[in-house]
C-alpha cells in the first residue's frame, strides 16, 4: 500500500504506518518524525516526502525545545497585547529583543510579551538562525495594514480547519494553533488527551494539547494586559471551554506548519 491510495478523510496512524514509504523511511528516520512528515503530505502541505521530512524534523524539534525551556522551567512573563510597532507600547520585551536592545529573562516576571511571540521565542531557543531584520522590519516598517496577514504567513503558510474526527484535521507536533488568527496562538504537541471535559475547570478538560502563552484559561473572568502568566500545557477544546464560560463566541480554530525558513 501506498500513501497516496489512502482515503485521505478516513486515514489512521495504522494504516499511514502499513504503508510503503513509511517502512521505507524509518530506516534512516525517527519512526514519530516519519508519521508526522506521512501527515504533513497527506493534507497536502509538502509535494515531496523529503521536504515533509526535513519539516518534521524541524518542528518536532522546536515544540520539544519549548516544553523544555518553557514549560518544564515555568517561563513567567507579563502578558501584555501586542503588533505594529505604532499600536503597540515599546516597553515590549520580544520588540526590544529583536531591535538589539538587550536579552530578556523569561523566568522573572519581568518580560512582557504576547502570545505568539512566545511560540517565535521558542524557535530562538532551538538555535533556529532567524534573520531579526525580517521580523523588525515586519514589526515597524510594513505598516499596521500588513502586518496580521504577513504574521499569519510566517507562523503558517496554509492553514487547516480544526475538527476532532480526521486524523488529517488536527494538529501534529510543532504545528502553530491560531484563534480566529492572531486573537491567540499556540503550539501543538501532537497529543490528544482523553480526560473527559471537566465543568469549572478548562485548564483540565481533554483535547488537543498546546503549549501556551496566555492567562486563559487558568484565570476565572477577564484580565488586563500586564497579567503575570506562566507559559503552560492546556488543551484547545478547554481553550473554548473558558471563552464559553464567559459566554463568548468560540474562535476558529486553524492550524499548519510554521514557516521558519521565511524568517531566515
Amino acid at each position: 500500500m501506498r500513501l497516496v491510495e489512502l482515503d485521505r478523510s478516513a486515514v489512521t496512524e495504522r494504516q499511514i504506518q502499513e504503508t510503503d514509504e513509511y517502512r521505507v523511511m524509518c530506516k534512516r528516520n525517527d519512526p514519530a518524525r516519519v508519521l508526522t512528515a506521512c501527515i504533513l503530505f497527506l493534507r497536502g502541505d509538502f509535494g515531496s516526502l523529503e521536504e515533509a521530512i526535513a519539516q518534521a524534523k524541524l518542528q518536532r524539534e522546536v515544540a520539544h525545545t519549548a516544553e523544555r525551556e518553557l514549560v518544564v522551567k515555568k517561563a513567567t512573563m507579563k502578558w501584555i497585547p501586542s503588533g505594529y510597532v505604532g499600536e503597540i507600547r515599546s516597553t515590549n520585551s520580544f520588540v526590544n529583543l529583536i531591535s538589539g536592545k538587550g536579552g530578556v529573562n523569561l523566568f522573572n516576571k519581568s518580560a512582557e510579551m504576547n502570545c505568539w511571540e512566545a511560540v517565535i521565542v521558542a524557535a530562538f531557543l532551538n538555535n533556529i538562525k532567524v534573520n531579526p531584520d525580517k521580523l523588525k522590519n515586519l514589526y515597524t516598517a510594513d505598516g499596521s495594514n500588513n502586518f496580521s496577514p504577513a504574521l499569519v504567513q510566517y507562523l503558517a503558510k496554509r492553514q487547516h480547519d480544526y475538527a476532532t474526527g480526521s486524523l488529517l484535521s488536527r494538529p501534529v507536533m510543532g504545528d502553530v494553533v491560531m484563534f480566529s488568527g492572531l486573537n491567540h496562538v499556540a503550539l501543538a504537541t501532537g497529543k490528544i488527551l482523553q480526560w473527559p471535559e471537566r465543568k469549572k475547570f478548562p485548564e483540565k478538560a481533554g483535547g488537543a494539547q498546546v503549549i501556551s502563552f496566555w492567562p486563559a484559561p487558568f484565570v476565572k473572568g477577564y484580565f488586563k494586559p500586564g497579567k503575570v502568566a506562566t507559559v503552560d500545557l492546556v488543551t484547545v477544546e478547554g481553550i473554548h471551554q473558558w471563552i464559553r464560560e464567559r459566554g463568548e463566541k468560540a474562535m476558529n480554530v486553524t492550524f499548519g506548519c510554521p514557516n521558519w525558513r521565511a524568517l531566515i
